[in-house]
């Protein structure tokens, strides 16, 4: 892992890991579906959740027990779970350069897979349940800056 700057170490070690305690699905929608009613992303009913459209498929981040509510709605889908959301409680702004690629090069380093998702103010992480352990563990001592032994061994030539 690249050497990391003072400002971003400093950010680093004010982070703690918050593990929101749904279990969730990251569920893939053709393109063309019929939109979502907002009901099913009220704030009271729906702690976290995200939408992303691409070209040629919809990806969506809800709690499992609210996938097995909606996805009736739904004619195609792949779903993959159960994964485990990990936020990150430091408020970032657009000018915070580094902080979740030293997160995410520190999980590939570790072998875990992960999806990275961020907001305006926040960075997220999404990871199968069962790693989750793992993550944590890893992502505790990173953050309070412990040096990382890579798990990935390297290819002889």
């Amino acid at each position: 892992m690249p050497e990391l700057s003072e400002d971003l170490r400093k950010l680093l070690a004010r982070t703690h890991p918050v593990v929101f305690p749904e279990d969730y699905v990251v569920a893939y929608l053709p393109i063309g579906i019929k939109g979502i009613p907002s009901e099913w992303f009220h704030p009271a009913t729906t702690r976290f959740a995200a939408v992303i459209q691409e070209p040629k498929v919809i990806t969506l981040v809800v709690p499992h027990r609210k996938w097995l509510r909606m996805q009736g709605m739904f004619e195609k889908y792949d779903v993959s779970g159960p994964m485990k959301v990990i936020s990150f409680d430091v408020k970032l702004s657009l000018i915070s350069s580094g902080y979740l690629s030293a997160i995410g090069s520190l999980l590939n380093q570790s072998s875990i897979r992960s999806i990275p998702i961020s907001s305006f103010r926040n960075d997220h992480i999404i990871v199968p349940k069962a790693d989750l352990p793992r993550t944590i563990r890893i992502l505790r001592g990173f953050l309070h800056g412990e040096k990382i032994k890579s798990s990935v061994k390297p290819k002889r030539i």
